[in-house]
């Protein structure tokens, strides 16, 4: 767009239009410049962004069939709605953000007991999350300027990884949220170290302490990367200061925000101060906490997941643009020595990260979640050496970051739709079988047919259970045991887990019927139903 402006003529001069001196900045003149139309596109631009996002994370977001550790979750929440409060257990589960959050989205739909709970409103909390997270690079808009801000948003925003988890009720959603806001403040920090900046960092950082243990991965990520950060700021009179000198100097605000985080975390913690131990729960989970064993991967783990091309369903998945356009923005950094600041200090965030979630054996794809949030703010600083390189170089990056946000948000949408619950695709993490979300839909069934008797007592014998409390949460007397017992032969129904199933078919084979179940990939279990229930069954659909 051409610049226009309307001058008022001087005197002694004909033509004032071919004068290239600008006008006074108090004239009476008025002047169209690019920088209206430029703003009104980044506007376009990130409603776009948002609207993806949205889509994205939002449509049917409650058909998926609910994983084992949203069900945990969900029956920590109903606790919670149904008044019984809320207290943290330092051996399994994590913080109570997930909870809580939900509480009001809960209220909102008329949800205020476990049977009445839905997927979708245990699920929009993180959703919202994931949402609020693309839009943290506006936090940056000033260090990073408009488009890289934009483009950080939009590989955030269409990433197949965030898109997929940020639909699930885990702790992951508002980790990666507090996580990326705790980032904004730290840089904020280094760049103008004052208390006031230092309580900012401990409020995220308390609020990430409140969502999950790990939290503590990321507090030492970021200790390297404030270092570099504040070892690459201009220079003082004395000249630049090395981390062990700059340690000491700020001691007393990172004290202040580490008290700050306690404080935080203590809050939500302590079922907000209803419940004083549990701080000290949360301070020893770090010792006793004990992770679910079959998780254990190789250090190559994430890599493969999120770089390495792989085909399945006619797709070929891989987020590698965001990887490459990093690598590229931390070597343009080095090799024009623009930016170096910033761009190192997002560097050392993510790779440390990503490095010590690499070593531990234990993974789960969703423990990237924050990490890879750190790598799509750092591709996103490529754009931020944009007017150094030619134009050919230009037009080929504009090109390779059209190709590769299209190509995230087809593998988004097929990962959270059409595959969402297909073991084949490398998002779906140990996904529940359809087949086992129709458990209670059959037994409700049973239930309300004319004669049937009570539907109680129920039993589930065996270990590792979890969804299956979810399919029975309309049932009000259901038993958990280890195996199975010779008095259940009277009961209604028992669900028996691979180690109770042989057991239950010999102890109950004059009583009950057997149906194989599928509750996760490779995993079956016994439906034990009793034969007069089943006769009834029969008898009411063969008429």
């Amino acid at each position: 767009m051409l610049k226009v402006a309307f001058c008022k003529p001087r005197e002694g001069h004909l033509f004032p239009s071919r004068q290239r001196r600008s006008p006074h900045p108090k004239s009476p003149s008025f002047l169209l410049t690019l920088r209206a139309p430029k703003h009104t596109w980044l506007c376009v631009a990130w409603l776009a962004v948002i609207l993806t996002a949205t889509f994205l994370r939002f449509n049917h977001i409650g058909e998926r069939p609910i994983h084992a550790d949203e069900a945990t979750g969900a029956r920590i929440t109903a606790h919670i709605i149904e008044g019984e409060g809320y207290t943290f257990n330092p051996h399994h589960f994590h913080g109570p953000t997930l909870s809580y959050l939900a509480l009001p989205v809960a209220g909102v739909r008329g949800e205020s007991a476990w049977p009445e709970l839905t997927l979708a409103t245990l699920r929009i909390g993180p959703a919202i999350a994931g949402l609020l997270t693309c839009l943290v690079p506006l936090l940056w808009l000033r260090s990073l300027g408009g488009i890289p801000s934009l483009v950080a948003g939009a590989f955030l925003a269409s990433s197949p990884l965030l898109v997929y988890y940020n639909r699930m009720f885990i702790h992951e959603s508002w980790l990666a949220l507090f996580g990326l806001l705790t980032l904004t403040a730290l840089y904020r920090f280094g760049q103008n170290p004052k208390y006031f900046n230092a309580m900012l960092v401990g409020v995220c950082l308390g609020l990430m302490f409140a969502t999950k243990e790990t939290f503590a991965i990321s507090a030492l990520s970021w200790i390297p990367a404030i270092l570099v950060l504040f070892s690459l700021k201009a220079p003082e009179p004395g000249g630049h200061l090395s981390p062990l000198r700059l340690i000491p100097r700020h001691l007393p605000a990172a004290s202040l925000a580490g008290a700050v985080a306690v404080g935080v975390g203590a809050v939500w913690y302590t079922g907000f101060l209803s419940h004083p131990a549990g701080i000290v729960d949360a301070f020893k989970t770090f010792f006793v906490y004990e992770t679910t064993p079959g998780h254990e991967k190789p250090i190559y783990y994430y890599g493969q997941l999120l770089l390495w091309p792989k085909a399945a369903l006619g797709v070929w998945w891989t987020e590698i643009a965001v990887g490459l356009f990093a690598i590229l923005s931390v070597y343009l950094a080095w090799r024009l020595d623009h930016k170096k600041a910033l761009v190192y200090f997002l560097a050392v965030s993510s790779l440390v990260h990503i490095a010590i979630y690499s070593l531990i054996s234990y993974k789960t794809p969703w423990l990237m979640l924050l990490p890879w949030a750190h790598t799509a703010l750092l591709a996103g600083t490529f754009f931020i050496h944009f007017a150094k390189l030619n134009q050919i170089t230009r037009s080929i990056a504009w090109g390779c970051l059209a190709i590769a946000l299209c190509y995230q948000t087809y593998q988004s949408n097929l990962a959270s739709g059409r595959f969402e619950n297909d073991q084949r695709n490398p998002y779906a993490y140990i996904p529940t079988s359809r087949n086992a979300a129709q458990i209670g839909v059959w037994l409700e069934a049973i239930q309300v047919l004319p004669g049937a008797p009570p539907m109680r007592p129920l039993a589930v014998a065996g270990e590792g259970h979890w969804p299956v409390p979810w399919f029975l949460r309309e049932f009000d007397t259901v038993g958990y045991w280890p195996n199975i017992k010779p008095e259940m032969a009277t009961y209604p129904v028992i669900l028996a887990m691979p180690e109770a199933a042989a057991e239950g078919r010999e102890l109950l084979a004059d009583s009950h019927l057997s149906f194989p179940r599928s509750l996760r990939p490779n995993l079956s279990i016994e439906l034990f139903l009793r034969k007069d229930l089943w006769a009834l069954w029969q008898e009411t659909f063969s008429e």
